[in-house]
């Protein structure tokens, strides 16, 4: 009669069990994922942003995807899922209004970034300005040409020569100096905070919290200087356009804004 209870009450128990993993399970099911493709710029924002919105939304989940914004514009083109697009530059997302993938309508204006020059603490090979970077020696990781903040340092690098304090001389040695090129601009300040390289070119809001003691940053003249326009798009396939758009909305709220300025953005 004990072996019987007892078996009763193992059974029991599994039923008990089965029925909270079948519940569990059902949870997961009728969770409502939101996809985010980012630039990789936007890691530590998107990042504690989700958090908030996630919070704010029970049920939902975000799913985010960084890289290089070329990279995340293929992506989508070649038929990636994605509810809303984050990309570093406004040419990726006026690249999905022509292939028909955002509409116009659905793009909004949020922060703005601008260049840094970025070397590592102990500064091993002593730049205090821009012009050190054109020093024979000086190793500076660069991106590839379709990442956006490859294209905006060429725009700099276009603007130092019509300056008389630089000139083509500068552009060519500094084109020199390039050791590496990343795919992203999270993997050149990685290089740089690993001291793999003497200098960068990156936005200010790569010096994240986590690198902020092993990365100095220089200021890079403004005449000189590049605004990178951050804009947000919900994808014309999204089927959570009402979700994505809640998201853009936190993006430009005061928390929003106030996550932005802890990474170095300016909000619009």
């Amino acid at each position: 009669m004990k072996m019987n209870i007892q078996y009763l009450t193992i059974g029991l128990v599994l039923l008990l069990l089965a029925v909270q993993i079948g519940c569990v399970s059902a949870a997961d099911t009728n969770q409502t994922e939101l996809t985010i493709f980012a630039a990789a710029s936007l890691t530590g924002v998107v990042g504690d942003l989700d958090k908030a919105f996630e919070t704010a939304h029970p049920g939902v989940k975000i799913t985010p995807n960084f890289d290089s914004s070329a990279t995340l514009e293929t992506q989508i083109k070649e038929g990636a899922s994605a509810d809303l697009f984050l990309p570093a530059s406004e040419s990726n997302i006026n690249n999905l209004i022509k292939a028909e993938l955002i509409s116009k309508d659905d793009v909004t204006p949020y922060a703005t970034n601008k260049l840094a020059l970025i070397v590592p603490v102990d500064n091993p090979a002593g730049i205090t300005s821009l012009a050190d970077l054109a020093k024979p020696g000086v190793k500076i990781v660069s991106e590839t040409k379709d990442v956006p903040v490859r294209k905006y340092t060429e725009q700099m690098l276009n603007k130092t020569v019509n300056d008389t304090a630089y000139g083509q001389s500068f552009v060519d040695a500094f084109k020199k100096n390039i050791v590496s090129e990343e795919t992203n601009v999270a993997g050149a300040t990685t290089k740089v905070s690993l001291g793999e390289a003497d200098a960068g070119i990156t936005y200010y809001s790569d010096v994240s919290k986590e690198l902020a003691d092993k990365i100095t940053i220089i200021e890079i003249p403004e005449n000189l200087n590049v605004v990178a326009k951050y804009n947000a798009g919900v994808l014309t396939e999204s089927k959570e356009k009402d979700l994505a758009k809640e998201y853009v909305s936190l993006l430009t709220s005061d928390d929003g804004k106030t996550a932005l300025k802890e990474y170095k953005f300016s909000p619009v």
